[in-house]
């Protein structure tokens, strides 16, 4: 009976295992978000759909990322909510009439999450907690070890623009990890340089790791992906060679001082852009 109950524990402890490694991987997925258009110019305005997914694969929909946190954040600074929000297996998808002028964002973020991992045990094995700081000292069990909380976000954002092209729209909040954009997406051109400017918590940030690669992987023998650092300024600096579609996905891992909710951050920002023709 003994032997019968360590058995079933076993594998019970290796079920909830996997039950992590899945929805980690499901989690690991990139969401972006893709716009039917990039810019407006029909008068009175136009209406947008827009198709939010989670995928490893460039405009490839996989899994259902939801967009009921959809927001577009207007010429002026207001936030408004998106029209006929749908989802589906495999994407989610909204609407939203576009008719002010000037440059728009269109963003899916998700809430920050936190995970806590720790040793415990004589062979110090690794495991996790789903809480932050404030929380985890009333969940770890007794000789906790080498404890460490980190906070994962990821902005999944868009560019709209309805005739003349504006800032206000451009500019960040001041929360994790932030890219501003110094090309305006609206003048984004085939064969010719475009800047961006990435932001943790504010300031520029160097090192963060970017990797942009332009729609239509699957009819292509090669993904064609540009990787990109920022400098010590905060700058990436690339050539889209081709007009098309892009998806651009900037990670930042770092240490959080003075944070009372975690050690260490996880962010990303996963843009989707297009470049002109000349």
């Amino acid at each position: 009976m003994i032997k019968n109950n360590k058995l079933k524990a076993a594998a019970l402890a290796c079920s909830v295992l996997a039950g992590l490694a899945v929805s980690a991987t499901a989690n690991a997925h990139p969401r972006w978000i893709l716009p039917s258009h990039f810019t407006v110019s029909k008068e009175g305005g136009d209406w947008l759909t827009f198709d939010v997914t989670a995928s490893h694969g460039t405009f490839v929909f996989d899994k259902p990322a939801g967009s009921e946190a959809a927001f577009v954040l207007m010429p002026d600074g207001r936030s408004e909510r998106p029209n006929f929000v749908v989802r589906g297996k495999r994407r989610s998808m909204f609407d939203f009439y576009f008719e002010e002028e000037g440059t728009h964002k269109v963003a899916v973020n998700n809430s920050p999450s936190y995970w806590t991992q720790y040793k415990a045990g004589r062979r110090d094995t690794v495991k996790w907690l789903k809480a932050n700081k404030a929380e985890r000292a009333a969940e770890l069990p007794a000789k906790s070890r080498d404890v460490v909380t980190q906070i994962s976000f990821t902005r999944a954002e868009s560019y709209i623009t309805v005739g003349k092209p504006t800032q206000k729209a451009l500019e960040i909040e001041g929360k994790l990890l932030e890219l501003k954009p110094i090309t305006h997406p609206a003048d984004i051109v085939e064969g010719e340089e475009v800047v961006f400017q990435m932001f943790f918590n504010g300031k520029p940030q160097a090192g963060v790791t970017a990797d942009i690669t332009r729609e239509g992987t699957m009819y292509r023998n090669h993904q064609e992906q540009l990787d990109v650092v920022s400098d010590k300024d905060g700058f990436i600096r690339f050539v889209p060679e081709h007009a098309g579609r892009y998806l651009l996905r900037a990670n930042h891992k770092g240490e959080l001082k003075d944070n009372t909710l975690a050690d260490k951050a996880s962010v990303n920002v996963h843009l989707t852009f297009e470049a002109v023709l000349q």
